[in-house]
């Protein structure tokens, strides 16, 4: 399989359309040679240095953060200030390993490692009596039959943090990766301990991939609808206290090197659940009347006559959240500029009763 790999044409100049792919697939056998043209492992790793954000990750990632309008849910979006290396341990051909989206090639945060690393500073940080019920409610807590404990989960969702689109703005043509490298100084005694470390051994390059300094993350946590005030403030409490850990600790690998650090950009914000809008036969009835009149090619005036002296009485008794999708529905409807001092004024009545 490799060997077919081998022979396909890649190591264009923009870098892979899927990096996640070409990281875990088209990465070929490593070599000794010191000439980059004259080593396909090189050329590889500065193939990868130029990958970008795919051209319709965009649209996945919006609604993947309209997904998260469901729960009460804090987010910020977070800049790596430098180099970034979360799933190191995982199996990968250049020895290190990089998380990165399985559909989209781009890289993430795994919400595992979120709920890791501000578990361990809030044991680092607070003495245990103070975060005990905190840290209880958030990452749950096993049960022990024999002194009667029933295991409980933890109340907040640790949302994977995806990479942020920037397509359509400043820097969209940001790179995603960044070629790194890790030198050993003690071959002998890290490969197989064939002798005992010592300072006379010619050091050992070991070149990898991390994520470039700037990139952007959404950092979010949820909890369920429904929840009680007590729970929202524990909700904004953790966010608060992943910022400062992501800030001052950072997350994933060789955090001691500097690694791994990222500040957020923005304020911090919560928003609450969507509101569900519940079945109603009257709303659906307009909104099929409605394209009806968009299939018939009515005109304007007229439906908006048709609407002040049928629908608007029908309408009236629906609830708020059915109202406002019956106004929205007829704004697209009626554009005329024209008739829209009209249309604001129905659609005032309509939604406000004024």
């Amino acid at each position: 399989m490799r060997e077919v790999l081998a022979t396909l044409p890649r190591f264009e100049k923009t870098g892979p359309s899927h990096a996640g792919l070409a990281h875990e697939r088209y990465a070929p056998q490593k070599d000794d040679e010191k000439e980059e043209n004259s080593s396909p492992w090189r050329r590889w790793l500065n193939w990868m240095d130029g990958a970008r954000e795919p051209e319709h990750y965009g649209v996945a990632y919006r609604r993947w953060r309209g997904s998260l309008t469901q729960w009460h849910t804090a987010s910020v979006e977070m800049r790596a200030t430098g180099r970034l290396l979360a799933g190191h341990g995982n199996a990968s051909p250049t020895g290190v390993g990089l998380t990165l989206h399985h559909t989209w090639g781009v890289p993430v945060i795994p919400g595992s490692s979120l709920k890791g690393v501000l578990a361990a500073y809030l044991r680092a940080s607070f003495e245990p009596a103070e975060v005990a019920e905190a840290c209880r409610r958030l990452f749950g807590v096993p049960g022990d039959e024999q002194l009667g404990q029933k295991a409980s989960v933890g109340q907040v969702l640790f949302h994977d943090a995806p990479w942020v689109s920037s397509r359509g703005k400043e820097g969209a043509e940001q790179q995603m990766l960044a070629r790194d490298v890790l030198t050993v100084h003690q071959r002998g005694w890290y490969g197989k301990a064939e002798s005992w470390p010592n300072d006379y051994e010619s050091p050992n390059p070991v070149a990898f991939l991390s994520v470039r300094p700037g990139g952007r993350f959404l950092v979010a946590l949820s909890v369920a609808p429904g929840a009680d005030a007590e729970t929202l403030r524990l909700l904004r409490w953790a966010a608060d206290r992943l910022c400062e850990v992501l800030r001052d600790w950072g997350v994933g690998g060789k955090t001691a090197a500097g690694y791994g650090r990222l500040e957020p950009e923005g304020n911090l914000v919560v928003n609450p659940p969507r509101a569900v809008s519940r079945p109603s036969p009257e709303r659906d009835a307009f909104k099929a009347w409605g394209e009806a009149q968009r299939a018939a090619k009515t005109e304007q005036r007229k439906v908006l006559e048709d609407f002040a002296a049928q629908w608007r009485p029908r309408l009236l008794p629906l609830s708020r959240e059915a109202r406002m999708e019956c106004a929205q529905a007829l704004r697209v409807l009626v554009r005329s500029p024209k008739l829209q001092q009209r249309l604001e004024e129905l659609l005032r009545f309509l939604v406000d009763g004024v």
